[in-house]
C-alpha cells in the first residue's frame, strides 16, 4: 500500500502480540521498581523475571499462540523448563561468586539479552523436535 514492500511472512497478529508482550514487561518491571523502593531485593529478582517473560513470552505466547491445544506444544513448554532453570542458576553462581558482576544496568541487561538469544534458538529447537513427533 502507498508505494511500501510487505515481507513474505509479515504477520500482523505476531507483530500485535510481540507489543504487548513489550508493554506487559515494561510494565511489570516498573512495578518490580516500585515494590524494589518500598522493600528492596536483590536484582536476581529483575534478570530472571526479565529473562522468563522474554524467553516463553516469544517462544510460546509470540510465535506458537495458535498451537497453544496441541499436546506438543505442553510437552515443549514442560521440556524447557529445566534448560531454563539451568540457566537461571548459572546466572545466580555468576552473581553470587562475583560481586562486581551484572552490578549495573547496562552489564544486567547484557546477560538478559545474551541468555534471552541463547534460550530462544535453544526452545525453538526443542519446541520444533516435539512438533515433529506430534504431527
Amino acid at each position: 500500500m502507498f508505494g511500501y514492500s510487505i515481507e513474505t511472512d509479515f504477520d500482523l497478529g505476531k507483530e500485535q502480540r510481540r507489543d504487548r508482550l513489550m508493554w506487559s514487561l515494561t510494565g511489570s518491571l516498573c512495578l518490580l521498581g516500585v515494590l524494589f523502593l518500598i522493600h528492596p531485593f536483590s536484582r536476581l529478582v529483575f534478570i530472571a523475571y526479565s529473562l522468563t517473560v522474554l524467553s516463553y513470552g516469544d517462544s510460546f505466547y509470540v510465535r506458537r499462540r495458535d498451537k497453544i491445544g496441541e499436546p506438543w506444544f505442553w510437552k515443549s513448554v514442560l521440556a524447557t523448563i529445566p534448560l531454563h532453570l539451568l540457566f537461571l542458576g548459572g546466572i545466580a553462581l555468576l552473581i553470587l561468586a562475583g560481586p562486581g558482576f551484572a552490578r549495573a544496568a547496562i552489564s544486567s541487561l547484557t546477560l538478559v539479552v545474551i541468555c534471552f538469544a541463547c534460550e530462544s534458538v535453544l526452545f525453538d529447537s526443542i519446541a520444533d523436535r516435539f512438533k515433529a513427533r506430534g504431527t
